[in-house]
């Protein structure tokens, strides 16, 4: 059910990108989508991050120097303009080391471009919102001043998850500086995901005809651009 919802909430909001963390899989691929979309994944064991491209005038390409099964990087490229965005899925029974080393990565093969960085993080923070801080959370804080990003969540009492099991703010989305004046707006659970974990929105700037426009409505781990002309989101 929630992989056709999200199918329903792509076309029906012309979303261009979506950033997706444990996605339905069968035998490792992950499946339930329409053939048209572009399914950008890597490895060959269990797959638990992808990005999925619903727009044939987009240029993506993955950048498998970064990626695993748990971690996608992409580029996009339409016009001139290029944007990288990664989705990647942090499980909490992991060292976070080894994570946060997969996010360094993509940042030094980034350096200098626009990144976003859509994580189911498994890490709670006051910080983002969450009603307490826990070891992976302040892993998670000194490594984002560390390297400078910023978090684009903002602060809100509805959770990013939530479940039987409880409620919890452990889904970033992160960027770089050099992006971050393009991002505004974002919120989340106003869409029903038909998931676990909610969908977030925010807003970017785009580049229409040589002047900034602010357009562009994106959603969580789901991007969209009304016109990707300029700039994708």
């Amino acid at each position: 059910m929630a992989t056709a919802n999200l199918t329903q909430i792509i076309l029906h909001n012309n979303i261009d990108v979506a950033f997706v963390q444990e996605p339905y899989t069968i035998l490792n691929k992950v499946v339930g989508f329409p053939k048209d979309f572009k399914i950008f994944t890597c490895g060959r064991d269990r797959i638990r991050s992808a990005i999925i491209v619903n727009n044939n005038d987009l240029d993506a390409i993955s950048i498998t120097q970064a990626s695993h099964e748990d971690a996608i990087l992409t580029q996009f490229r339409h016009e001139g303009l290029k944007f990288y965005g990664a989705s990647l899925y942090l499980p909490i029974d992991r060292d976070m080391e080894r994570d946060l080393g997969t996010i360094e990565k993509i940042i030094r093969l980034t350096k200098g471009e626009w990144l976003l960085l859509a994580l189911d993080s498994n890490a709670r923070s006051k910080i983002w919102s969450d009603t307490h801080t826990n070891a992976r959370g302040i892993a998670m804080e000194e490594y984002i001043i560390k390297r400078d990003l910023l978090i684009m969540n903002v602060d809100s009492d509805v959770p990013t998850f939530g479940s039987t099991r409880g409620r919890s703010w452990i889904d970033l989305t992160l960027c770089n500086s050099t992006l971050a004046q393009k991002i505004r707006g974002r919120t989340c659970g106003e869409q029903v995901s038909c998931a676990e974990h909610n969908i977030m929105f925010f807003e970017m700037d785009s580049w229409v005809n040589g002047k900034w426009t602010k357009k562009n409505a994106a959603k969580r781990y789901i991007t969209k651009a009304e016109k990707m002309g300029t700039l994708y989101t």
